[in-house]
């Protein structure tokens, strides 16, 4: 009976080894291939959500798939070695570094922004009204891209100027040549003047008048200068107010060759002054030049004073009066070297 029932219980044990390697077999094989059925996740990148069917086993392996090359700038949530489950959530967000230079300071920042603006706005940065920005505002931005910010800076300031005097000078005939006298003593002015003046990075850049208001006037130094010179001529010593040089001679009398009117014309021998003409003593001249009433000496001529005046005698020109005809004529023309100007009373 002993060995009958031996037999029985072994039999009984392989059964039941079969039946659990049977259903250790079973579950293996479901596992396994559970374990290589893709797997449904879902994956966030930069904001946009979508569920991708994956063989992956971490998250690694994942983005390997996904063909995104991630830096150290990047988010990632799981980290790589995550092992991915049925409906894991994966978020991916791409950064990158841009150079921020605002005025003289420079730093590189991590952003995820796409414009200027929306990195302005991160960084919390404002702009002042006259701030420059390179590139735009608006202007996308790319990684590794430049911002540049200009900080502008205006104001208005005041600066009162000097303002230099002149020496004016005159020909003072009172005056021995070469001699100064001082008439008005000169006085500097000042005016205020009114700048706007531009600041970049705070530093300036450009200055612009606006506009200028008198303090004091300037008063100009006044001085005369003696023109006075000593001549001595025809037995007197004077002091003429100017010297002509190169004046035309030519001669005149009173008949009616020279003046039209005849010995019984009223007129006859009046010169323009009114005075009646006397030869040694009348000349005509242009009162432009010399004024009548004016004394006169004539190189080799002597003295004489200007009492009338003639349609022909214009310029640099003298009439000398004679009292008759032939003296006149036989005169001529000549050419004197110097003509002295001397003024209204005739040297002793």
């Amino acid at each position: 009976m002993y060995p009958k029932r031996v037999f029985l219980l072994s039999r009984k044990y392989l059964f039941m080894v079969g039946i659990l390697a049977a259903l250790f077999i079973t579950v293996l094989s479901i596992w396994f291939y559970q374990a290589n059925q893709p797997k449904q996740v879902e994956f966030v990148h930069n904001g946009e959500s979508k569920v991708v069917a994956t063989k992956a086993k971490t998250v690694g392996e994942f983005l390997q798939q996904q063909n995104v090359q991630r830096d150290s700038y990047d988010i990632l949530n799981p980290q790589e070695g995550h092992e991915i489950e049925e409906g894991t959530k994966i978020t991916y967000k791409d950064r990158w570094q841009v150079a921020l230079q605002e005025g003289d300071r420079q730093q590189d920042i991590i952003t995820d922004q796409h414009t200027v603006q929306a990195i302005l706005q991160e960084q919390h940065i404002r702009l002042g009204e006259w701030d420059r920005i390179e590139p735009a505002v608006t202007a996308s931005i790319a990684p590794n891209q430049k911002i540049t910010i200009i900080r502008v800076e205006k104001e208005v300031v005041e600066k009162k100027q000097t303002v230099a005097f002149n020496e004016v000078t005159r020909k003072d005939y009172s005056l021995a040549q070469g001699q100064k006298k001082v008439l008005q003593e000169g006085q500097e002015g000042q005016v205020l003047e009114r700048f706007e003046v531009v600041y970049e990075n705070g530093q300036e850049k450009s200055r612009s008048l606006i506009d200028s208001k008198i303090i004091r006037r300037k008063q100009d130094r006044m001085v005369a200068i003696g023109t006075m010179l000593t001549v001595s001529r025809g037995g007197s010593t004077f002091s003429p107010r100017k010297t002509l040089s190169n004046v035309i001679l030519t001669a005149y009398s009173a008949g009616a060759s020279h003046t039209g009117k005849n010995a019984d014309h009223p007129q006859y021998g009046i010169t323009a002054s009114g005075k009646r003409a006397e030869e040694g003593r009348t000349i005509a001249v242009d009162p432009g030049i010399i004024p009548l009433g004016t004394w006169v000496y004539i190189e080799g001529i002597g003295f004489r004073r200007a009492e009338d005046t003639g349609g022909a005698v214009k310029g640099n020109k003298i009439d000398v009066y004679y009292e008759d005809d032939r003296s006149a004529i036989n005169f001529g023309m000549k050419r004197s070297k110097a003509v002295y100007v001397i003024g209204r009373n005739k040297p002793q």
